[in-house]
């Protein structure tokens, strides 16, 4: 039986800013049901309150409590850590959970990296391997290979993390999924054992292979960056394979799953 899920966001209930259809209604059934669940995201492009609001918009009322991401991690981290300054490779929206921090450009102790689009430049990335090469720590947001827009597949910022890595001979503190210090995270206040728990996503390394590792169960939905020969060619298989998110609680009913 399952009694709690860890969602995926964009890609399962949303591309962009389009709502996938019965993303409004699955969240329905599982707040009738009492199903505790939380987003997890390796949105960095975003602070929590923007994620919390992007969601209101799209008809998906929840609470910040309920959002889990990326970038919200990192703070947690460097508070952990004890960093005093560091120099953040992110847009303006997604500064704003850093702000108890010294933000500097010159000797940070940390650099920060998540999504910054097509702002990667040759200038941008020398400059952070000098910086790295001086003594800066490394720390990836996450190291997503691609996402979908709704332009199609692009590239994400793993490659330009790799590519620091291997010219640095460093490698970085990845934050995000598939890291399972993020789902210990997102799961501590769930009170059921790992099995009883569900990752439903749509990328096979980030939200399988990470739920895989945690022991919990995972669903594959068919939408977002889901390709089919990806998925014939991968040795990460989910537990469940299900069209998109509307169908769910039709699946968790009909296999005994709830």
């Amino acid at each position: 039986m399952i009694k709690a899920f860890l969602f995926d966001l964009d890609g399962v209930f949303y591309v962009d800013n389009n709502i996938i259809p019965g993303a409004l209604s699955t969240l329905k059934w599982l707040n009738e049901k009492n199903i505790q669940y939380k987003f997890i995201t390796n949105n960095t492009t975003s602070s929590r309150l923007k994620l919390l609001n992007k969601l209101k918009n799209l008809g998906l009322s929840t609470e910040k409590e309920n959002i889990i991401s990326a970038n919200f991690a990192g703070v947690l981290f460097l508070e952990k850590i004890g960093v005093k300054s560091c120099e953040l490779i992110l847009p303006e929206s997604g500064i704003e959970d850093y702000k108890k921090f010294k933000i500097v450009k010159k000797n940070p102790e940390v650099i920060v990296v998540g999504d910054i689009g097509n702002n990667w430049t040759f200038e941008l990335m020398n400059d952070l391997l000098e910086k790295i090469l001086n003594g800066s720590k490394l720390i990836a947001l996450h190291k997503g290979r691609y996402y979908q827009s709704k332009s199609g597949i692009k590239i994400d910022s793993g490659a330009f993390v790799s590519g620091l890595e291997h010219s640095a001979s460093v490698e970085a503190k990845v934050i995000g999924k598939p890291q399972t210090t993020f789902f210990e995270l997102a799961s501590k206040d769930f009170k059921c054992d790992p099995n009883q728990i569900a990752m439903v996503g749509d990328d096979l390394i980030n939200d399988i292979g990470g739920a895989k590792k945690m022991g919990y169960k995972s669903f594959l939905v068919k939408t977002g960056k889901f390709r089919e020969k990806i998925y014939a060619n991968s040795n990460i298989k989910p537990d469940y394979l299900i069209e998109s998110i509307l169908d769910l609680p039709k699946f968790l009913i009909s296999n005994n799953l709830f």
